[in-house]
């Protein structure tokens, strides 16, 4: 598509996204359908665990999940800095 060599000329991708800027543009109906089913059996997994607990219990568990997430993703961006 033409958006995508405009867009990308002289800017430097990683490796694992050099097919998307080629000619190459199919490969995005397989990561949607891929996409779709990891985030169904994480959704899935998910509501299994919050099952059986009560509504405060599943408001604890949120808060430390994106505690977690959030300490995570400040370390990583940390890291990267130095």
């Amino acid at each position: 598509m033409w958006h995508h060599a405009a867009a990308y000329a002289g800017h430097y991708h990683h490796p694992y996204y050099a097919s998307h800027a080629a000619a190459d543009h199919g490969g995005w109906l397989m990561h949607t359908i891929v996409g779709g089913i990891i985030h169904g059996l994480i959704y899935g997994a998910i509501f299994r665990l919050f099952r059986g607990m009560s509504m405060g219990e599943v408001m604890v568990v949120a808060v430390a999940g994106i505690t977690l997430v959030a300490a995570g993703y400040w370390l990583w961006n940390r890291s990267r800095e130095t």
